[in-house]
This record gives C-alpha cells, sequence and structure tokens, in this order.
C-alpha cells in the first residue's frame, strides 16, 4: 500500500515523533516512523499483530530507548530518557494485558501510580475521581488484583494510569481479551476521558470502534507509516476496511 496523506489543519503538536526507529535483536521493528499528536486529540496507531505499534509506544514512554530519530513532548526531547522522567513530565503507558501487581490490593495498586507524584497515600478526594470514572472499583478495594476478572483488571489498569495524573495517556490495547459489553465499556471510558480534554495516543486491534472514535490515525505495516488521515476519513476508505476488517469487498 502506497503511503499517503489526507491533510488537515490543527494546532501545533503535544507529542512529534520524527524518523523513529527500533531495533529488537537485530530486527527492524520501527522503521523512520514519524506522527504527531496534540492537545486534545485522540490519536490511533492501527495494524496487524507484529507491526510494530507497540514498539512506537514503548519508546515514547521510556520503556525501550529508541535507536534513531527523534521525540519532542511540548518541544523538548525525550527520546532516551528513563520512564520514571518521563512520567513525571506527564506521559503515562497503560500496557497491554493491564500489567496490574496480582498479590496486591485494588487500592495498593491505586496507590504505586499516586507514589509516582510523592503521594504516599490515596486520600479521600483521590478516591472521589475514581469513584465517578470507575464506580465498579469501590467495592473492591480491598481485594486482590489476581482475584479481579478481566474486565475489572482493565478497569483497574486504566485508573491506575489515571491516578498518576497524566496529561498525555498512552493506551496499548485496552479492549484485548474483553467481551464485546465489556469492550464498549472501555471504548465508553476513552470517549469520557476525549470529553474531558484529555490528550491519548491508542493502540487498539479493534478498527472499526478505533476509527469511530479517533480523531486522526496512523496506518503501520512492517514497520512503516503506510496512510495517515482524519480517523472518519480512514473508516470510510473502501480497501482499508476490507484490510482490517474484511466485511467488503475492494472496490
Amino acid at each position: 500500500m502506497s503511503e499517503r496523506c489526507i491533510s488537515v489543519k490543527m494546532m501545533g503538536p503535544m507529542l512529534e515523533v520524527d524518523r523513529l526507529s527500533v531495533v529488537y535483536g537485530g530486527i527492524l521493528a520501527v522503521d523512520e516512523v514519524s506522527l504527531q499528536v496534540r492537545p486534545g486529540e485522540i490519536v490511533s496507531i492501527i495494524g496487524a499483530n507484529g507491526a510494530g505499534k507497540t514498539s512506537i509506544l514503548n519508546a515514547i514512554s521510556g520503556i525501550r530507548p529508541p535507536d534513531s530519530g527523534e521525540i519532542l513532548f511540548e518541544g523538548e526531547s525525550i527520546g532516551g530518557r528513563p520512564a520514571h522522567d518521563i512520567v513525571a513530565r506527564g506521559i503515562v503507558q497503560v500496557p497491554e494485558g493491564r500489567k496490574i501487581f496480582g498479590t496486591l490490593s485494588v487500592k495498593e495498586n491505586l496507590r504505586v501510580a499516586a507514589h509516582q507524584n510523592d503521594r504516599f497515600v490515596l486520600r479521600h478526594r483521590e478516591h472521589s475521581n475514581i469513584r465517578n470514572m470507575f464506580p465498579s472499583l469501590m467495592n473492591k478495594l480491598e481485594q486482590l488484583g489476581a482475584s479481579l476478572s478481566g474486565g475489572e483488571a482493565q478497569m483497574l489498569a486504566l485508573a491506575r494510569g489515571l491516578e498518576s495524573k497524566p496529561r498525555m495517556l498512552l493506551l496499548d490495547e485496552p479492549s484485548l481479551g474483553l467481551s464485546p459489553k465489556l469492550t464498549e465499556e472501555v471504548f465508553e471510558l476513552i470517549r469520557r476521558l476525549h470529553a474531558q480534554g484529555l490528550t491519548m495516543l491508542l493502540v487498539e486491534q479493534n478498527v472499526r470502534q478505533t476509527l469511530a472514535l479517533a480523531d486522526r490515525a496512523y496506518v503501520l505495516e512492517s514497520g512503516r507509516i503506510t496512510q495517515h488521515g482524519p480517523a472518519r476519513e480512514l473508516l470510510s476508505d473502501k480497501q482499508l476496511v476490507y484490510n482490517y476488517l474484511g466485511i467488503s469487498a475492494p472496490v
């Protein structure tokens, strides 16, 4: 698929990734990827498994330093900085597979996130935000993470990410392994966060719902961006829909 850019007039970027490359074991996982996220946007990266989506998020969040290229957050270079420094700047990643602490209670999982901002106790005023966004967790604060269902664990992972008070949230496959009902709950939560103005970079296999939700999207194939533009315009691209959803014949 040849690269195509569908132009759109927007404000300056909060995050700018320029010619990012990441190598794993001698294999080029991300090949000179460039993308931008502007304040208040949801920007999605879509692509097949193994395309390099998670590698991009890990490079931005400091989990895996880039091999080349530049990552700018509000005009300042953050590429190669340690993860804790990037969290302190306001970029928080909710990883694929939840990654909650199974031997800690729900409350303790939330305290881990609060500690990142030198807050050692989950104060009552912080409970109010969790109560509003994740009411089902309020009855499980003393329950161990390992005892939660898949949907509850995903909600805890999202709540923990929000407890770090992010200015930009990186979401890696938030609906992975969830039922259709729970998937819709996760997407509804993302819509609410978007309405509140939170900036998000979203990696998600559910292409149709993602493109219906996002402002803009990038299509990643074998580590390279092949197409990008307004998400709804990409959703109306019959060839793209056919390639990723297989629900209509190409035209």
